[in-house]
């Protein structure tokens, strides 16, 4: 285990959390998913510079819900863990977070309009990914989906498919 592994861990969260976060609404299903990221991250806590961000975040987790507010503060947590370890703008880390992403979004069982835009501004935010394989097929998609600017069922169900396939 390295410091990668940290970083990588970190983004995902971050990901789950701006997914989760969307709609502005954490479902139990959402709170689940933080919790299953929270144990399966859990063997990283070796490293003392995990150790932190996990006493942290795993408090407000823990105490079996998570509200706007919660989901606030735990943003906060996970910028000031990325500013402070070297957050970078490569593929990798944004694969990790948009994995995150994918999570959250998954989680609440459905796919939403405003969800897809809110991730499309990430998208736009990130255009300097749209060269790289998985990001140049998501930019494709999301165009195409928001075209008539709303979701579908059909668009819906192409969606989850398509972040089910790239969940790690």
């Amino acid at each position: 285990m390295n410091n990668q592994e940290i970083r990588n861990a970190a983004f995902q969260l971050a990901g789950l959390i701006y997914g989760i976060s969307l709609d502005g609404v954490v479902t139990k299903n959402e709170y689940e998913a933080l919790k299953s990221w929270c144990l399966e991250n859990e063997p990283l806590c070796e490293l003392e510079l995990f150790q932190k961000l996990y006493r942290e975040i795993k408090p407000i987790i823990d105490d079996g819900k998570v509200n706007s507010e919660e989901i606030e503060a735990l943003k906060t947590i996970i910028t000031r863990f990325l500013e402070a370890n070297g957050e970078d703008q490569e593929v990798a880390p944004n694969m990790y977070f948009l994995n995150g992403i994918f999570k959250g979004i998954l989680a609440s069982g459905d796919v939403n309009t405003y969800e897809i835009y809110k991730l499309n501004q990430w998208l736009e935010k990130n255009e300097h990914l749209k060269k790289s394989a998985p990001f140049d097929e998501l930019f494709t998609l999301i165009a195409a989906v928001l075209e008539d600017k709303k979701v579908d069922d059909a668009e819906a169900v192409k969606l989850k498919a398509f972040f089910a396939k790239l969940i790690k």
